[in-house]
């Protein structure tokens, strides 16, 4: 897991000079033109985004997920909202991997054996596969813009 703030972003582009060149063109579209909700291709299904309009929701202690497939970049654009994250090894399943929606669904006990980031806009997190996660929490009355992108695991090992 990865949590940072927008300006340092570049810093990171040694993990995959390709895929963060592509990334960094997208978010300047992004920063030039507001994006509409909904998903906007990079490069194909190795590298898209989701771009959401959303009020956040209280926290729900078997909505952890983690992903097998690939990589999500949270990167808030409004509002305000905490992504509460914890290693998914050892958590009790709710539901299992399901492929064609990348996703796996934990249970914790408590919010006090996750780690809670904050996020306003320019920050952005980075979970790898099996890396379980709960975003999107917080107060309902907040308007959130967050754009999530997806990185195909096999792009970062090239």
């Amino acid at each position: 897991m990865i949590y940072d703030t927008l300006e340092n972003f570049g810093s990171y582009a040694p993990l995959a000079p390709a895929v963060w060149k592509k990334i960094a063109a997208f978010l300047a579209e992004c920063a030039a033109t507001p994006p509409a909700a909904g998903r906007a291709d990079i490069d194909g299904e190795r590298l898209y985004a989701s771009v959401q309009y959303y009020n956040p929701r209280p926290p729900s202690l078997d909505k952890f997920e983690a992903h097998r497939d690939y990589i999500d970049i949270q990167l808030l654009l409004a509002g305000k909202e905490t992504i509460h994250y914890a290693p998914s090894a050892g958590l009790p399943v709710v539901s299992d991997f399901v492929p064609g929606k990348d996703c796996a669904m934990y249970r914790l006990d408590s919010l006090d054996s996750a780690t809670p980031l904050a996020m306003k806009p320019g920050n952005w997190a980075l979970f790898l596969p099996g890396e379980a996660h709960l975003p999107c929490v917080g107060d309902p009355s907040e308007n959130v813009i967050k754009i999530v992108i997806k990185i195909a695991a096999s792009e970062l090992v090239r």
